[in-house]
This record gives C-alpha cells, sequence and structure tokens, in this order.
C-alpha cells in the first residue's frame, strides 16, 4: 500500500508490483464490454471505474472497448501532507507520470474552473481527456533531472523528469499546470513544436481505433 512516507524508488516498485494485476483485471473488464461494444453504433464503449487492488491501493481504470481491441489507461491515487496525488502508468508500461496536488489544483483555476467537482472527480476529468502527453526535456543546471515541458491535449504542464534506479526508471513529476493562452513568447516555439507533434500522435490513434470498431 502507498504511504506519504515512501521515497521515489519505493513508490515506483509498489506500483509496479501492482500494475500488473491491475492491467489483467482491464483486460476481463474489456473482455466483458465486448457485446456492448458490438451492439454500439460507435462500436465503441467506454468504462470509469474506481479500483481498490489487493495491495490497497485505489485507482481509476478507463477502458476504451472496440470490436477489435481495447485501450486502458490506469491511474493510481492517493493522499498525502499537500492533498490529493494521481500517478498514472504510462503506455509503455514502465514510465509513470505524477501529477501532484497543485498540479490538480491549477488545472481547475486555469483551465477547467468548476468549483462543484471534488479533488478526484477533477483528477478523473483530466485523464480522460488527456490520456498522453508530448514533452520537451530540459537539462536542470541545478540539480541531476530534467525539467520537463509537456504538451496536453488542453493546456501544458511544467515538472520534472526523475530518474531512479540502476535501470533508469522514470517517474515524470507535473508541478503545475497552464492553460494555452498563458504561454509566453519565449516558450512559443516548443509550444507550436509539441502539439504538431501530440496532433500527428493522437491522429494516429484515431485512425487506429477507427480500425478496431
Amino acid at each position: 500500500m502507498i504511504v506519504p512516507s515512501m521515497n521515489s524508488q519505493e513508490l515506483y516498485s509498489e506500483i509496479m508490483n501492482d500494475y500488473r494485476m491491475v492491467e489483467r483485471k482491464a483486460y476481463y473488464l474489456a473482455l466483458s464490454l465486448r457485446r456492448s461494444a458490438l451492439k454500439s453504433k460507435q462500436k465503441h464503449v467506454r468504462k470509469i471505474l474506481e479500483y481498490k487492488s489487493k495491495q490497497r491501493n485505489s485507482w481509476i481504470l478507463t477502458i476504451d472497448c472496440y470490436v477489435k481491441g481495447y485501450d486502458s489507461y490506469v491511474m493510481v491515487y492517493y493522499l498525502d501532507e499537500h492533498g490529493l496525488n494521481g500517478i498514472c502508468v504510462n503506455s509503455d508500461g514502465v514510465s509513470l507520470s505524477h501529477y501532484t496536488p497543485h498540479f490538480i489544483k491549477r488545472y481547475n483555476e486555469r483551465f477547467l474552473k468548476d468549483s462543484n467537482l471534488s479533488k478526484l472527480d477533477l483528477l478523473k476529468h483530466f485523464i480522460i481527456n488527456n490520456p498522453f502527453e508530448a514533452i520537451e526535456e530540459v537539462p536542470d543546471s541545478e540539480s541531476n533531472q530534467f525539467k520537463v515541458f509537456g504538451r496536453f491535449n488542453v493546456g501544458v504542464g511544467f515538472g520534472l523528469k526523475e530518474v531512479i534506479g540502476e535501470v533508469g526508471n522514470v517517474i515524470v513529476h507535473f508541478k503545475t499546470f497552464i492553460s494555452n493562452d498563458m504561454i509566453l513568447d519565449y516558450q512559443r516555439e516548443g509550444f507550436t513544436a509539441l502539439g504538431e507533434y501530440y496532433d500527428e500522435t493522437y491522429e494516429e490513434l484515431q485512425r487506429i481505433n477507427k480500425r478496431r470498431a
């Protein structure tokens, strides 16, 4: 079970040990949704649920089921002294993206602007609408980490890339969020380039999903 006192290596190990079972849960859930996908007009069904693992960790599972396959996005969430944290296992199955309480707060203040949503609902809204990110890394002269500029579907995240362990496991800690209209002039070139890459990736995913329907 995740506890706030864990260091990055312990946190990474805990999540990845749990992830295999969570992926299996997503697989069986996708199988159960296939009949609904076949019957739907769009040949696609989305299911979002909260799941408590055997290791007593809390997960958000998002399943997009098609006639010929499925996608799953999984995020573990937990509380620390600063608030609600969400950590997503990325599509490569080995790297993690960490969305801090401050990031979640700024996402609501600077984009969503919905005071009625709980922190957990905010986290769900973000991951459903931003299942991946395009990132640019810049070396941080003050540490052995990299500063990260991440382009989402609906805005930009700033944070740090942390490399842990001898095999180089990665956690990207997104510290804050800004909306597209807050981009400064010196950030415009990177923002545009990452946007083009993001759009190309998104369009390719859309083409893949159409072939699955």
